[in-house]
């Protein structure tokens, strides 16, 4: 404008689609803040919607244990070993809010069994937990299908589980104490999609890349992520149980940095699928974020820290922010922001919400 250019026809296509606030979390003894990035215009739910979709995963049925199914993809080490056992400490335990304790399914997705059972060990040592394990690749589209209606079977099928000590018939327990006895039916589930990969760093205008590097790089992360979101939005919503999808995200979905074109790509595919989600016509509405765990020390940034691919941008960012100040955030602290972040209205549904 400033140019009086207005006749360039870039100048008609790009709208101001988003802007950015930060506030500091509520956890305490640690540093990091939310940056929250969506839409100017408002979500299609209104208010009385959106807490509707929320307000499944703030309580518990009085008097009763509350059957929780939380699916996490990734979950045999780094960040998606985090969110598991925050799970844990978010959803077995008792509080004078909704009157009794939550009754806990985990089910971990990953491509190794032996780290999936690290996982559910250190699970086990938080708090009374159920645990089911498949170790799968999901970036192998010839059985993704199958892949995903095993994780359906486990995670949505019913039957009746003891939660107190073994005893051959545990007496009712009185209306104003927790249930010993509840059905695995679950009363509300969530889908964390964590699992991904970095991608080859290359500069998307000097490398060429073959169909074969791209496909695959698709496959594994945007779609079995849509395949397996869609999946639980339809059975959750044909069976009126509450469901709420995470997206572990990344500035990158908002953000170009150069050599990290398939990262970009990737992660600004997976975003709008789960900004989809929560403006989608559905049975039953969908509670969805995207959120951004903030730079970890996980693998995979020790992969991009032994690189010499990185661009300039994303190289200096890196340096300064996090290899020389040691500014990574550690995967419990960000594991525990998740939760405050889903739980949290002031987060519309389907907002980026960035760590960092």
């Amino acid at each position: 404008e400033k140019n009086n250019n207005n006749n360039h026809p870039l100048l008609h296509c790009i709208p101001l689609a988003l802007h950015c606030t930060v506030r500091t979390p509520k956890h305490q003894n640690s540093s990091v803040r939310m940056a929250e990035i969506e839409p100017v215009e408002k979500s299609t739910l209104d208010e009385e919607q959106a807490g509707e979709t929320l307000a499944p995963f703030l309580r518990s049925a009085a008097g009763q244990a509350m059957r929780t199914v939380c699916v996490v993809t990734g979950a045999s080490r780094g960040f998606g070993r985090a969110v598991a056992v925050a799970a844990v400490q978010q959803y077995t335990c008792s509080t004078a809010e909704n009157g009794g304790k939550t009754s806990l399914l985990l089910v971990l997705v990953g491509r190794t069994e032996e780290g999936l059972r690290e996982t559910a060990v250190l699970c086990e040592a938080e708090g009374p937990v159920e645990v089911s394990v498949l170790a799968a690749d999901l970036g192998s589209m010839d059985i993704l299908d199958l892949t995903v209606d095993r994780l359906l079977d486990a995670a949505l099928s019913s039957k009746t589980v003891d939660t107190s000590a073994a005893a051959p018939a545990p007496a009712p327990a009185p209306a104003s104490s927790p249930c010993s006895v509840v059905t695995s039916a679950p009363q509300r589930v969530l889908l964390v999609n964590n699992a991904a990969s970095l991608g080859s760093l290359h500069s998307l205008s000097a490398t060429r890349l073959s169909t074969a590097q791209v496909r695959s790089y698709m496959d594994l992360n945007v779609t079995s992520c849509m395949v397996l979101s869609n999946a639980f939005a339809v059975e959750c919503g044909r069976r009126e149980i509450p469901l709420a999808v995470v997206n572990v995200s990344s500035l990158a979905a908002v953000q170009p940095f150069d050599c990290f074109g398939l990262y970009c790509v990737g992660k600004a595919a997976r975003a709008m699928l789960h900004a989809m989600l929560a403006v989608d016509p559905a049975p039953l509405a969908v509670r969805s974020i995207n959120f951004g765990p903030g730079i970890m020390k996980t693998a995979m940034q020790a992969q991009i820290r032994d690189s010499d691919r990185i661009g300039s941008s994303a190289g200096a960012f890196l340096s300064d922010v996090v290899w020389k100040k040691d500014g990574a955030i550690p995967t419990h602290v960000s594991a525990k922001a998740l939760f405050e972040v889903l739980h949290d209205p002031i987060h519309k549904n389907g907002s980026y919400v960035d760590v960092y």
